[in-house]
């Protein structure tokens, strides 16, 4: 099933953005990027200011702020199209990210005022209209307020995007996109010789959360078409005047939308609690049983509300509880896979360790599929191995 098409009407430069020069690369596009009413700026004498923002593990992304000699003109810095977005991609990852389907995504997003628009492309990027508010941090996401506001704004998403039935498409791991595609698409990306991975494993690893997962259920939920990386840096916390709805919930967005797919939604809500413990893999982080319950909850509540759907009930919330926790040991696979493939193709443009960010990720999904096959109980210091932290933190109620 493939995502649902917009309209690719982002225009293309033929341009190879130059980080080392980038005040000279965004002169080229910068008639895309700062209209004012129905012309386009020139900014020869123009007051550009850039700030490089953190890099993720696999872009960078620069924001570029202008202020026009005439300030009447175009309005002081702050003000709506005053700050655009560049992103530049990573060497080597057109191995695993489909940039047309990114663009498309995005179009689709902005188009159900789910995202900002994207504005111009070009050969090694594109940039993008500015969302005014703060990236979290790691630690941002434990704060209620930013959970509950993450647990809505995931349920607009799923309520608003177009959904697909697994036996509709395929009952294959041909459902394109999905994360089972992405999965098996980037396993076969990984170079044979690699020493840093056993393929025949990870293919077994494979077929396994495959039987595990996706064959086992006899009436399958939807797949939803879901963000699919929500690390802290990809919500932005939004400014709140006269916000309506629930106080407890802050305004938030998201942002990069590069490995938007199909997935089930406890895949979804599986991936981003994983993600409270950050890059560092800190598993004191990771939500307690009593939190991912209310956050489940508040997103049920807010899916009801957003799809005019019935009072969510005590059953739904165990219902997806479960699945959520059997989807524990996939988030893991997944970007294990992907960081091996990272470890191979980068140049190191991009400062990060993928070797050991994919072995400490490889080994959630380990610790995982043990306690599921063994029935591993946690007590008080009964499993003192570092491999099974994460399930015994899992585990803890609150």
């Amino acid at each position: 099933m493939p995502i649902p098409t917009a309209e690719m009407g982002v225009p293309f430069v033929d341009h190879v953005f130059d980080r080392s020069d980038p005040l000279k690369s965004i002169r080229l596009i910068a008639s895309f990027l700062f209209p004012v009413g129905h012309e386009a700026i020139d900014v020869g004498d123009a007051d550009i200011v850039v700030t490089e923002l953190s890099q993720g593990t696999t872009n960078a992304l620069l924001k570029f702020s202008y202020r026009a000699p005439d300030a009447a003109a175009a309005g002081p810095i702050g003000s709506d199209r005053s700050h655009v977005l560049v992103k530049i991609y990573g060497d080597g990852t057109d191995i695993i990210i489909d940039r047309n389907k990114e663009l498309t995504v995005h179009q689709l997003l902005a188009q159900n005022g789910l995202s900002s628009s994207p504005l111009v492309r070009f050969a090694n990027g594109h940039a993008y209209e500015f969302i005014a508010g703060t990236p979290c941090s790691d630690r941002d996401l434990a704060e209620e307020r930013v959970w509950r506001g993450v647990a809505r704004e995931l349920a607009r998403w799923h309520a608003t995007l177009p959904v697909v039935h697994p036996r509709d498409a395929c009952e294959s791991l041909a459902l394109q996109p999905s994360v089972w595609s992405t999965a098996k698409k980037w396993l076969g990306a990984i170079p044979d010789y690699s020493s840093d991975a056993n393929k025949g494993n990870l293919h077994e690893g494979l077929d396994y959360l495959t039987e595990k997962l996706l064959f086992s259920c006899s009436s399958p939920d939807p797949l939803v078409l879901g963000h699919g990386d929500l690390l802290s840096g990809n919500i932005i916390m939004i400014q709140e005047d006269g916000k309506e709805g629930d106080d407890k919930a802050g305004t938030v967005r998201f942002i990069d939308y590069e490995h938007v797919t199909y997935c089930p939604r406890a895949f979804e809500l599986a991936n981003h609690f994983a993600e409270w413990t950050g890059f560092e893999c800190d598993y004191n982080r990771l939500p307690t049983r009593t939190t991912r319950r209310e956050f489940i909850r508040a997103y049920l509540e807010a899916y009801s509300e957003f799809a005019a759907g019935a009072m969510v009930t005590e059953c739904e919330v165990d219902k997806l509880m479960g699945q959520v926790d059997a989807f524990r040991g996939f988030p893991g696979f997944y970007w294990g896979l992907c960081a091996l493939i990272q470890a191979q193709a980068s140049t190191g443009t991009i400062d990060f360790d993928y070797g050991g960010y994919a072995e400490k990720r490889l080994a959630e999904y380990q610790a995982w599929r043990r306690v599921t096959e063994d029935g591993v109980t946690f007590g008080p210091r009964v499993v003192g191995e570092e491999l099974l932290l994460r399930e015994e933190k899992w585990a803890t109620a609150s």
